[in-house]
């Protein structure tokens, strides 16, 4: 009998969101960066989104959102698959690390939300995606 096991994760991307996060606004959605996954059609990913130093407010979060372009339309930023990570309070540099991200094998786009209360600080803001598989033995 076959068993599924967790492959070996590939290389963490390079940080694919340049300047998108920066001074992004609370309330307000980033533009979106697309992650291309039609060549190695992983299954999924740990997306980890690094955000320079911020004092959120209580209850402060960002969220993750996946939209789709399926090789000749996109979807609209309505919807789409939603990561929601709610954020430590103090002043500090905060890592959200988002575990089991579908991966779908188009190339996607991935913005966030910032729901944090404060507007996201001047730099410092990184986004990576580090794909994963199954293997069946």
């Amino acid at each position: 009998m076959a068993i599924a096991k967790w492959s070996t994760p590939s290389a963490r991307s390079s940080n694919f969101a340049s300047t998108t996060l920066n001074s992004l606004a609370n309330g307000s959605e980033s533009t979106a960066v697309t992650y291309d996954n039609s060549s190695n059609k992983d299954l999924y990913g740990t997306i980890t989104i690094k955000l320079g130093s911020i004092t959120p407010a209580a209850g402060g979060s960002i969220t993750l959102r996946v939209t789709l372009n399926d090789g000749t339309d996109t979807a609209d930023r309505i919807g789409g698959d939603l990561y929601v990570v709610p954020l430590t309070s103090g002043a500090s540099a905060k890592v959200a690390i988002i575990n089991m991200v579908r991966l779908y094998p188009y190339s996607m786009r991935i913005s966030v939300i910032n729901n944090a209360g404060v507007t996201l600080n001047a730099s410092g803001n990184e986004l990576y995606v580090r794909p994963w598989n199954e293997d069946i033995a």
